[in-house]
């Protein structure tokens, strides 16, 4: 892998011997996936990492003018051709071997189980095709993504001689600067010819014929069967000379009752309108098959001449000289003249339809008369059907411009003869590649084929129809994505375009090798696009791009998946606008180590991300999942944390135990994301305000749904003493008795540098109000927290009748840490604030009476267990509530709970009043009791 990444050699290659990332899960698990952080069991290939390096490397290389930045794109697609090239071949070379000997072994009797295990992991035929295909794919975009994304500034002009002293070459030069759709499907023949080429070779592919011909490995020579019988009927008849099918001689042998030919020029058969031996007729057809292939395949002039030669056939060779193709470059012709080639097409022409002995050599002139029909008679595929119209038209437009230019003789040649006119054949010019495209996936010979996921992808990058194909894809992986439940990742798209989509022809969920394949194509397409000015106003095709890139981040999904996290920022850094950064959220949210979080930070600053607005973006996104903002307190009646019935003497009303949950560690999941995005903003210095803004949006959330155990996993997690130590310079206590709720007053009297207020963008009372909303909505979160505790401890407590040393220790801890918090929970709580805010209002109606009455009861009940100090804490506290103006007594009133209050009250008076022993070890009435009047000794009654 690349440094970018860190991946160690042995990960990358051990990665290697992996499962193709084709063989995955069903599309619901890919469609889940951002809800859904589990262990995967999908293994990537090597070929994940060695395009992604790539990717990479082209980032850091990306330099210079737009020209220079087009000319890296153009290498990283011709280093995926080269890698997807030498994949395919290697497989190539596994697949015979490895079935020829599976065939062999499975015909033995003792096979052992070694060997039955190589049987079974040999390359499928399947795995070969789909290798074979992505490597055609890869050489079609790197040959036609020059010429369509060219530079428009460069001179296309060239010097040319006078028409009498051109060469072929240069008139060929010449037409291709003429004519934009020549260049076009020129690349595209070659294309299809470099395809070819990798197909099993020729003497493979005549072996059959040229076994049915009885020659054994004789291949020169001609037709030898004939010849022994022309021979043989010569020598018993004693003829000397030619004979010719009318001489007596020849009527009188056997030669013409099997309308044998009589003489053995290559025009015999067709001069005579008489056959060949059988055998010889297999052979005939060998060799105009090997001819037909090597046109196919693009074959040098010199390897055709070489190949007819080994079969003392070269006058077959010859006949092909004149224009091999798209590359007449292969041979010069240095005295050139047009109306000789305008004449021997059209002759070409005449044997394609009405001469010839069999198919394939009919075909073999059709190719190069630019005929249809006759070469149609032996495709076999859909590139053979592609390459018979593509190269038809390409020799009519090169026809047609050398009789306008090629002087009166070449327009004579062209009147006296007829040829084919593949370009009215197919009528409008602008759309010719578009129909043809579609025809062939409504053709009963190439339907299956064209409807192929890869066929389909090359069928529109032929057809310059790519964008369109890539906004379906996008819309078919919506629809995969959205079947089951709603997926973030990849949002669902209105319905009745999608059902216009034939899901058939493209690439699914579960095809990890199309996906990656389709999101290097975009990212490049993209690429392209932005560096040639075409998405300078990407306005009108804002919703279209975000379709497509449904395929990125879908490939993105896979990488997560195969637990590949190191690329998924190099991926999300390809989207455009905000959705980078709800991507790469989504997929990395599930890490939960702080240093893995900071490599991927490391990543993304290596890739330019704003990691700023990365990790401010990340607490937005989860809480827009749960729409917090339209969220309506559902605390108010339903936050009771009080049993009915009377109070206690004892124990007050009591609290209700565990009232955060029986599962005390349990956090929902959307509430543990909502987390895990603040500890993700915790990592990144600065962002003061937004740290504090969303750490208040998140409290507000909880305590409007109740998820008290989530407050308390927030408050532990990520504390207000944390974000300020952490993100701003105003130093907080480090002691342990500092990190409960005192560490606000440091805050509010602590010096404010003016850069920090000016990077903060608020007044310096505006911060500490920030603060202060924070801290309050923490202290009510920890003083619910410690009550829980000691609800639980008074639970055993009645349970047992009795308290150990131990039970006492930790009641004494939690009622410090309840009455240190609930001091701003009783004055002003959430009423400071620096804007009216109806959130606010809505949970001190609702928390504040019940929380009010669980202190009361806690206090009664460590009055009765520890020290009568709390009781006497009781009464302060009904004086401070009875108080004029008093905050708490108003919200009592608005509820009606005014009487519970009191009662709440008049038990821990009782309980003062009756309860005159503390237990062991508790301490004498403290001093701040007694300073402010209150005295144990006036409950005390004496005898």
């Amino acid at each position: 892998m690349a440094p970018a990444f860190g991946y160690p050699a042995s990960e990358e290659s051990s990665r290697s011997g992996a499962q193709s990332p084709a063989q995955g899960p069903l599309n619901d698990k890919m469609a889940d996936l951002e809800t859904t952080y589990h262990e995967s069991t999908i293994r990537a290939g090597e070929e994940v990492d060695y395009f992604a390096a790539q990717l990479d490397r082209y980032n850091t290389e990306l330099t210079g003018s737009a020209a220079d930045k087009r000319a890296h794109v153009f290498k990283l697609v011709d280093s995926y051709y080269t890698y997807s090239r030498k994949r395919a071949d290697r497989l190539r070379e596994r697949e015979p071997s490895a079935r020829r000997g599976s065939w062999q072994r499975a015909a033995s009797a003792d096979m052992d189980i070694d060997e039955a295990d190589h049987v079974n992991d040999a390359v499928s035929a399947e795995e070969i095709r789909r290798v074979e295909e992505e490597a055609q794919t890869w050489d079609l975009l790197r040959r036609i993504l020059p010429l369509r994304y060219r530079d428009q500034t460069a001179s296309q002009l060239r010097t040319t001689n006078d028409a009498s002293t051109r060469t072929r070459r240069q008139w060929w030069d010449d037409f291709l600067v003429s004519d934009s759709a020549a260049r076009e499907r020129k690349i595209v023949l070659e294309w299809l010819q470099s395809s070819a080429s990798h197909r099993p070779p020729i003497d493979e592919v005549v072996s059959e014929l040229q076994q049915n011909a009885e020659r054994g490995d004789i291949l020169a020579h001609g037709w030898l069967h004939t010849r022994h019988k022309i021979k043989l009927q010569k020598s018993v008849n004693g003829y000397q000379g030619v004979l010719e099918p009318h001489d007596a001689a020849a009527a009188q042998s056997h030669l013409g009752s099997n309308t044998l030919i009589t003489q053995l020029d290559p025009d015999a058969v067709t001069r005579q309108s008489r056959k060949l031996e059988p055998h010889d007729e297999f052979f005939e057809r060998a060799i105009w098959l090997g001819c037909f292939e090597m046109l196919r395949r693009g074959c040098s002039m010199s390897e055709i001449r070489e190949w007819c030669s080994e079969r003392t056939e070269l006058w077959r060779a010859a006949s092909i000289t004149p224009l091999p193709l798209s590359n007449p470059e292969d041979e010069e012709q240095p005295e050139f003249e047009p109306s000789a080639l305008v004449l021997w097409r059209r002759m070409c022409f005449a044997a394609a339809r009405d001469g010839g002995t069999g198919e394939y050599d009919r075909a073999v002139y059709g190719l190069l008369a630019g005929d249809i029909a006759s070469v149609e008679k032996v495709c076999k595929s859909w590139d053979d059907f592609l390459f018979a119209h593509y190269n038809a038209l390409l020799r009519t437009q090169f026809d047609s411009y050398l009789v306008k230019h090629g002087g009166d003789s070449a327009t004579r040649a062209a009147e006296q003869f007829p040829s084919f006119n593949a370009v009215l054949h197919h009528s409008d010019p602008m759309t010719v590649s578009k129909r043809l495209i579609a025809s062939l996936e409504t053709d009963s010979r190439t339907r299956k084929e064209a409807m192929r996921t890869a066929k389909t992808l090359q069928g529109a990058i032929i057809s310059n129809e790519l964008d369109r194909h890539l906004f379906q894809q996008g819309l078919v992986l919506s629809r995969h994505a959205n079947q089951k439940q709603n997926s973030k990742l990849i949002p669902e798209i209105s319905s009745h375009l999608v059902e216009n989509v034939n899901q058939d022809r493209y690439f699914d969920l579960a095809d990890h090798d199309g996906l990656r394949i389709l999101a290097h194509v975009l990212i490049i397409i993209f690429t392209l696009d932005r560096l040639s000015g075409f998405t300078k106003d990407r306005s009108p095709l804002q919703a279209r791009h975000q379709v497509q890139e449904h395929i990125i981040a879908a490939y993105i999904s896979y990488l997560r998946l195969a637990n590949l996290e190191e690329m998924i920022p190099l991926y999300c850094s390809k989207l455009y606008g905000a959705r980078v950064y709800e991507t790469l959220s989504r997929n990395l949210i599930h890490i939960v180590d702080n240093d893995a979080r900071v490599h991927q930070l490391t990543i993304m600053r290596k890739l330019g991300l704003d990691l700023a607005q990365f990790v401010k973006a990340q607490p937005l996104i989860y809480l827009d999942d749960v729409q917090d903002l339209a969220l309506r307190s559902e605390a108010k009646g339903r936050f009771k944390i009080l049993e009915d019935g009377p109070a206690t003497l004892k124990y007050g009303r009591v609290v209700k135990p565990d009232f955060f949950g029986e599962d005390s560690e349990f956090v929902d999941q959307e509430d543990d994301l909502i987390i895990r995005a603040m500890e993700w903003l915790m990592l990144v210095p600065g962002l003061f305000v937004e740290s504090c803004t969303y750490a208040i949006r998140i409290y507000k959330y909880l305590l409007k749904k109740t998820r008290l155990r989530a407050a308390r996993a927030f408050s532990d997690r990520i504390s207000g003493r944390e974000i300020v130590k952490a993100k701003s310079p105003i130093p907080v206590g480090e002691t342990s008795e500092d990190l409960g709720p005192g560490w606000f007053e440091e805050f509010a009297s602590g010096d404010f540098p003016a850069e920090f207020l000016d990077r903060c963008k608020l007044s310096k009372d505006k911060l500490i109000t920030l603060v202060r909303n924070l801290w309050e909505l923490e202290c009510l979160v920890r003083a619910l927290d410690s009550m829980e505790t000691l609800s639980s401890v008074a639970g055993l407590s009645r349970e047992q009748n009795t308290m150990s040393r131990d039970m006492l220790q930790h009641t004494s801890q939690e009622v410090r840490a309840a009455k240190a918090c609930m001091q701003p929970v009783l004055k002003n709580w959430l009423l400071v604030s620096n804007e009216v805010d109806k959130d606010f209002q809505e949970l001190r109606a609702a928390y504040i009476p019940e929380t009010v009455l669980a202190y009361i009861s806690c206090l009664h009940f460590a009055g009765t267990s520890l020290s009568r100090d709390n009781l006497l804490e009781c009464m302060e506290l009904a004086a401070v509530i009875a108080e004029k103006g008093s905050d708490v007594a108003q919200e009592f009133l608005r509820c009606g709970r005014m009487k519970e209050l009191v009662e709440a009250f008049a038990s821990c008076s009782k309980a003062l009043a009756i309860w005159t022993s503390d237990k062991k070890g508790s301490q004498a009435s403290s001093k701040k009791i007694r300073e402010m009047g209150w005295s144990r000794e006036l409950w005390s009654i004496k005898p």
